[in-house]
């Protein structure tokens, strides 16, 4: 039978094979990853916040949008320590927000609340299945956060405006829990990870004087963010030790 390949044809093979081969992770011992998706957050005392700002209206306004599931994105470093658990720290990025509005003829008012976390942690994760080009882990999480809260609210009616605006902060340690699903090829992997925030729920005070967001109905009360919820999303792991 005569040969298909020529000398060429199979060093060009033997080069794509040397690129795209998988290879385990627990050869590797040092990575960095990005991500990015979207998070659930409860927020329910910014829900009551926002219906206690709408019943103040003078007139009868509605809610637009009320803290939607919206995007998240984190990096950060890993260490491969076995050849089934793996640890690390890192840096992410939440935000979501509300909407409240009436319009008519004569005028508006709009009422916005745009809430976003900062959070750094460190993980830890457990391979639970595998081989040379996919694994499943579970994983766990714990963090802290730094929120902040802005409140912005503007009329206009009849020829005159008004503009008002507070900002608001709160610290808060949290934690998660889920899975994440990996793909290995050669120095570098891609996947998702996804699974449920919880948050201990961080105090509000402002930000220029340390003043606390009471609750307008019980002023022994202090309104507070709450992160807690459900995540996903897609990670890129870039492995430094070939």
């Amino acid at each position: 039978m005569k040969c298909i390949f020529n000398t060429g044809s199979v060093l060009i093979l033997s080069i794509l094979l040397l690129i795209f081969a998988p290879q385990k992770a627990e050869g590797q011992k040092n990575a960095l990853w990005v991500g990015g998706g979207i998070q659930t957050s409860s927020m329910d005392d910014m829900k009551y916040l926002q219906e206690f700002i709408l019943e103040s209206y003078p007139v009868e306004g509605k809610i637009i949008s009320s803290f939607p599931a919206y995007t998240m994105g984190s990096f950060g470093w890993i260490n491969q320590r076995s050849p089934t658990i793996r640890i690390g720290a890192g840096y992410g990025f939440s935000a979501t927000g509300a909407k409240s509005n009436y319009t008519d003829y004569t005028g508006y008012i709009t009422s916005l609340m745009n809430v976003v976390s900062h959070r750094v942690g460190a993980f830890a994760s457990y391979s639970v299945l595998g081989g040379d080009w996919y694994e499943l882990s579970v994983i766990g999480r714990f963090e802290v956060k730094y929120s902040k809260v802005d409140l912005t609210s503007n009329l206009y009616a009849l020829g005159a405006s008004g503009f008002t605006e507070n900002s608001y902060s709160s610290w808060s340690p949290g934690g998660a829990g889920g899975a994440e699903f990996l793909i290995h090829l050669k120095n570098y992997s891609f996947g998702l990870e996804g699974g449920y925030d919880i948050d201990a729920q961080g105090k509000l005070s402002k930000r220029e004087n340390n003043e606390e967001l009471k609750d307008p109905n019980d002023p022994e009360r202090v309104l507070t963010t709450n992160w807690t919820g459900w995540y996903a999303q897609a990670k890129f792991i870039l492995w430094l030790d070939l």
